[in-house]
């Protein structure tokens, strides 16, 4: 290993005498790239759809926060299940709609008119 690392550094200082001597400026190599191999590593890629059509049903027949975190386990269990399988796109599609649903603001689902047991024995 020593050898290796010997030799390169001599081949540096070699390379670096040279560039000095004939006043040299290395520079990078600015080439395009390849749209050819592009569009190979795209075509390895698969968007799984996922029934946005069906959840959005469920989640607009949601009326109360039972409903809801019923709804939020049902999709838990369904990413789970996916992940299981190996449907690692499908998983994350389900968790980024999961987080989505969980960051909402429901209130506004539910009406003004329910008022949480903790905002009671605040009062």
């Amino acid at each position: 290993m020593n050898e290796a690392i010997g030799e390169t550094n001599r081949r540096r200082a070699k390379q670096v005498a040279y560039n000095k001597e004939n006043n040299i400026t290395p520079q990078s190599i600015i080439k395009g790239v390849d749209m050819e191999l592009a569009h190979i590593v795209e075509a390895d890629y698969v968007t799984i759809p996922l029934d946005t059509v069906g959840l959005d049903a469920a989640v607009s027949n949601v009326k109360s926060e039972a409903q809801l975190a019923e709804l939020l386990q049902q999709l838990e269990s369904q990413m789970r299940e996916a992940a299981k399988k190996f449907e690692f796109e499908k998983a994350a599609q389900l968790r980024d709609r999961i987080r989505s649903l969980k960051q909402q603001d429901l209130a506004g689902l539910f009406g003004k008119s329910e008022e949480s047991p903790v905002s009671d024995t605040v009062k």
